[in-house]
C-alpha cells in the first residue's frame, strides 16, 4: 500500500511538472514573438485633441518627408539622371567626307547634283555630329546625356544628338539648313552610308549614376531637436503633428538602448504570464480534465502560439497587414473540440495577447474579440458544411460593420477610408476556412475528437457497432435505447449530444467477450451465471469495461469515447451477485472491491448523463409493471442510489441538471413503454 501510494505521489509531481513545463515553453514563445522595438507611450488619432500634457522631444529625430512628396523626387532624380553613352573609335568624320567626295568625282550623275555637293563641303568643315542608332528602351525624355571619351565625361543636351531612327525630323538643326529633307530622301542611301552612329550606350555606368543619385536623395525633410515641443496639451492632432508623432515613433523603435528594451520585455513576460495564469487558474476551477489531459493542454497551448506566430508574420509586412490574420480559425477550432466557454475564453486570452504585438492594440483587441465571439456562438453545428460557410459570411460582416464603426469614430474623411483593409478582412474570412484541415490534423497530432468524426463514429454501418450487433444484438439495441435516452437529456441540460451518443453507442462493446453472461443476450433462457459462483460472476461482469477499453483502443477510437466506457458505471457495485454471496454465506467475510468496478467515477457532465442512462434503462427492462408510476419510481430510485454512492461528485453537473435529467428520462420511457391495444387474434 505504501508503494502504490509513492507511485501516485511520483506520478502526481511529474504530471505538475509537465504541466509547468507547458505554460513556461509558452510563455518563452509568445514572449520571442514580441516584435522587437519600443513601445511608443502615447495613442494618438488625426482630428483628435492630444489629451497628454505638452510633448517635448526626448531626443534628436529627423521628420520624413511626405510619401507623395518623396516620390515625386524619385520620379524627378530618375527622369534626370544623365544617359552614359562613350564615342566609338571609327574612320574620322571628315575623312569620310573626303572619301565619298572622291568617289562621286568617278561618278557623273553624282557630280551633276550640286545641292548634294555643297551639302557634303558643308559637312566636311562643321564638327563631327553626335549620332546613335535609337534610345535605350524606356530611357527617352531624358535633358542631357553624358559622353564619355578616353575617361573624360562631358554633359551634352539631348537636342544635340541625332537618333537614326527619327531620320531627317532628328537631325541637328544646322544640318537641317544645309540638308533639305527632299535632298535628304533623294540621297538617303548615301547619308546612310556617311552618318553612321558613332555612340554606344553603356548601361552599366548609366544605372550605377542613377543608383547613386537614388542614394543620395534625402528621406528627411527636416530634422527635431531635443527639447523641441511637438504637441501642446488640448492642441488638434493635424497632419503635420500626426508626421512628427511617426517620426518620433520610430526613432523610438530604432533606439538601441539595451536597459529600456529588457525593460519592456520583462514587461510583456509579466503581461503574458499573467494571462497564462488566468487559463490556468479558469481550467483548475471549471474544467480540471483538461488541466489534467496533457494533449488537450497542449493543444490549447499549442494553438495560442499559432495564432500569435500568425498575427506576427503578418505584422511584418506593416500593421495594416495584420487585419489579414485569420484569428477566427481559433474559435471555430476550439468550439470543435470543446464548450462554448472555454473556447470564448481562450479567444479573449489569445487576443489579449496579440493586442500586445501591435500598437493599434485597442482596435486589433476589439475587432477581433467582436469577430472571433460571433464565430463562436454561430457555429453550433460544424459538422453541416453549409454552416461553416454560413458562419465565415457572419463574421467578415461583422468585421466590416465594426471596422467602419472605428472609421466613424476616428471621424476619418471619406476620401481617406483604407478601403483596401476592407478587401483584407474580406480576404481574412476566406482564409478562415482552413478551420477545416486544422480540426483534421489536430484530430490526428493530439488525439483530439471533433463534431466531424463523432458523426461518423454513430454511423451503424462502422465495422466495431456492426460486430457488436452481430455478436451481441441485445446489447446492440440497448445502447441504442440508451444513446437516446443520452442525447436528449444533454440536449435538455445544455451537453454535447453528439459525443453522448457516440459514448452510448460504444459504451458497452467489451461485452462482445462474453455475451451471453449478459442477460439482454440470453434469448433461449440458459444463464451460465448459474454454474459459476457469485465472485467469479461479478469478476465477468466487471470485466466487460476492461475488455471494452482493449478493444476500443485496438479499434483506435479516441480516448474521449473511451472515457465513456470507463466511466460508465464509475466504481459502482455490481449489486445483485452481492447480495447474493451475503445472503448465501453471511458468515464469510466480503472483499467489497471483488464486486466493485474499478472507475474511475464520470467526470463530465456528458458521462455523468450515461451513467444514469445506461443504468435507468437496464433496470427498466427488468420491471414487471411499465405504468407511470412505476417507472417514475424506478428512476428516482436508481439516481438517488447512484448519488448516495458519491458517483457523481466529480463530474461538473448540477442538482438542478440532474433534476432535468430524471425528467426528460421519466418522459422519455413513459413514451417506450405507452399502453397498446391488443390486435384482434
Amino acid at each position: 500500500m505504501e508503494q502504490r501510494n509513492l507511485l501516485e505521489k511520483a506520478s502526481k509531481h511529474n504530471r505538475l511538472f509537465l504541466r509547468l513545463f507547458l505554460f513556461l515553453l509558452t510563455l518563452v514563445l509568445l514572449t520571442l514573438l514580441y516584435p522587437n522595438y519600443h513601445a511608443f507611450p502615447y495613442e494618438y488619432q488625426k482630428g483628435r485633441p492630444w489629451v497628454y500634457p505638452d510633448l517635448v522631444s526626448p531626443i534628436d529625430f529627423s521628420l520624413l518627408k511626405p510619401e507623395d512628396q518623396l516620390e515625386r523626387e524619385l520620379v524627378a532624380v530618375r527622369e534626370s539622371a544623365p544617359l552614359v553613352f562613350r564615342s566609338v573609335a571609327d574612320l574620322p568624320w571628315n575623312e569620310r567626307i573626303e572619301q565619298l567626295l572622291t568617289e562621286i568625282e568617278q561618278d557623273s550623275l553624282l557630280q551633276a547634283d550640286e545641292a548634294y555637293l555643297q551639302a557634303l563641303r558643308y559637312c566636311k568643315e562643321r564638327p563631327l555630329p553626335l549620332i546613335i542608332d535609337s534610345w535605350p528602351a524606356g530611357m527617352t525624355n531624358r535633358p542631357a546625356v553624358l559622353l564619355v571619351d578616353q575617361g573624360n565625361g562631358q554633359m551634352v543636351e539631348s537636342r544635340r544628338i541625332w537618333v537614326k531612327t527619327s531620320q531627317w525630323e532628328g537631325m541637328p538643326l544646322d544640318l537641317q539648313q544645309h540638308i533639305s529633307k527632299e535632298l535628304y530622301e533623294r540621297r538617303i542611301a548615301q547619308w546612310n552610308q556617311l552618318l553612321v552612329a558613332n555612340l554606344r550606350f553603356d548601361r552599366n555606368l548609366t544605372e550605377e549614376i542613377l543608383k547613386d543619385r537614388l542614394q543620395n536623395l534625402s528621406k528627411y525633410e527636416s530634422k527635431i531637436g531635443q527639447g523641441e515641443v511637438i504637441a501642446f496639451e488640448g492642441m488638434l492632432v493635424d497632419d503635420q503633428i500626426v508626421r512628427k508623432l511617426d517620426a518620433l515613433k520610430k526613432a523610438y523603435a530604432d533606439t538601441e538602448d539595451m536597459g529600456s528594451r529588457w525593460t519592456e520585455v520583462i514587461g510583456v513576460s509579466i503581461l503574458t504570464a499573467t494571462l497564462l495564469l488566468m487559463l490556468y487558474l479558469f481550467l483548475q476551477r471549471f474544467r480540471a480534465f483538461v488541466l489534467e489531459d496533457f494533449a488537450r493542454l497542449t493543444f490549447i497551448l499549442f494553438c495560442w502560439v499559432l495564432m500569435a506566430a500568425m498575427a506576427r508574420f503578418a505584422l511584418q509586412f506593416g500593421s495594416d497587414y495584420l487585419l489579414l490574420a485569420p484569428l477566427p480559425v481559433l474559435p471555430i477550432v476550439m468550439r470543435a473540440f470543446f464548450d462554448t466557454r472555454l473556447a470564448l475564453f481562450v479567444h479573449i486570452l489569445v487576443i489579449l495577447s496579440i493586442g500586445l504585438l501591435s500598437s493599434e492594440g485597442l482596435a486589433i483587441v476589439m475587432l477581433h474579440f467582436i469577430a472571433g465571439f460571433y464565430a463562436i456562438v454561430t457555429v453550433d453545428l460544424l459538422y453541416k458544411r453549409a454552416q461553416l460557410f454560413i458562419t465565415l459570411g457572419k463574421v467578415v460582416m461583422i468585421y466590416g460593420i465594426v471596422y467602419m464603426a472605428f472609421l466613424l469614430f476616428r471621424d476619418t474623411p471619406w476620401a481617406e477610408v483604407p478601403w483596401r483593409d476592407f478587401m483584407f478582412l474580406g480576404i481574412n474570412g476566406t482564409l478562415a476556412l482552413a478551420a477545416f484541415p486544422l480540426i483534421y490534423v489536430s484530430e490526428k497530432i493530439f488525439g483530439l475528437v471533433s463534431d466531424l468524426s463523432l458523426l461518423e463514429l454513430t454511423d451503424t454501418n462502422n465495422a466495431l457497432l456492426r460486430e457488436l450487433a452481430e455478436k451481441a444484438p441485445g446489447t446492440f439495441q440497448h445502447s441504442l435505447q440508451v444513446a437516446n435516452l443520452a442525447e436528449a437529456a444533454v440536449l435538455r441540460i445544455g451537453g454535447n449530444p453528439l459525443l453522448i451518443r457516440a459514448g452510448a453507442m460504444y459504451h458497452d462493446i467489451g461485452k462482445m467477450q462474453n455475451p451471453m453472461y449478459f442477460i439482454e443476450n440470453q434469448a433461449s433462457g440458459l444463464n451460465p451465471h448459474d454454474e459459476l459462483g457469485f465472485d467469479e460472476s461479478a469478476a465477468i461482469i466487471i470485466g466487460h469495461v476492461k475488455e471494452g477499453i482493449k478493444r476500443a483502443r485496438a479499434a483506435k477510437l479516441p480516448e474521449t469515447l473511451i472515457d465513456f466506457i470507463r466511466t460508465h458505471h464509475g466504481s459502482s457495485t455490481v449489486q445483485y451477485f452481492y447480495r447474493q454471496h451475503i445472503k448465501n454465506f453471511p458468515e464469510a467475510e466480503v472483499d467489497l472491491q471483488q464486486f466493485s468496478y474499478p472507475g474511475p467515477k464520470p467526470f463530465s457532465k456528458e458521462t455523468a448523463v450515461l451513467m444514469m442512462a445506461d443504468s435507468v434503462e437496464a433496470a427498466s427492462r427488468s420491471v414487471a409493471s411499465r405504468n407511470r408510476k412505476d417507472l417514475d419510481a424506478l428512476v428516482e430510485k436508481i439516481i438517488a442510489g447512484q448519488m448516495a454512492e458519491l458517483q457523481f461528485e466529480e463530474a461538473d453537473i448540477t442538482l438542478r441538471e440532474i433534476s432535468l435529467v430524471k425528467e426528460v428520462f421519466k418522459s422519455k420511457l413513459k413514451d417506450i413503454y405507452h399502453f397498446r391495444v391488443a390486435y384482434p387474434d
